[in-house]
């Protein structure tokens, strides 16, 4: 088994909390190391994008980082995050056009 890069988790959860992101989407980082409180104990580290508009359930997202995230740099895992944001601003737009 690979060895799981904590250090590149913790500089990309650092990333992940500065980049400006639309207030109605919250990051919920659970990286080893850098997990916030409300994070499940899961094998592979994982990022939930989660939709908190006018109520409080809306759509999420669950991006697990397992070992074939590793080698990538902090870019690329940055770039699967925003990915994520994106496609659910996407959804929200089409379920507000309905």
């Amino acid at each position: 088994m690979m060895e799981y890069p904590k250090e590149k988790f913790l500089e990309l959860a650092k990333e992940l909390k500065a980049m400006a992101v639309s207030p109605e989407i919250e990051l919920l980082i659970c990286f080893p190391g850098a997990a916030e409180e409300e994070c499940e104990e899961e094998d592979y580290p994982y990022v939930i994008v989660r939709y908190v508009g006018d109520t409080d359930e809306g759509p999420e997202k669950k991006i697990i980082f397992s070992e074939n995230y590793w080698s990538a740099d902090i870019n690329t895992l940055k770039g699967a995050v925003l990915f994520q944001i994106k496609s659910l601003m996407e959804e929200l737009q089409s379920f507000e056009g309905e």
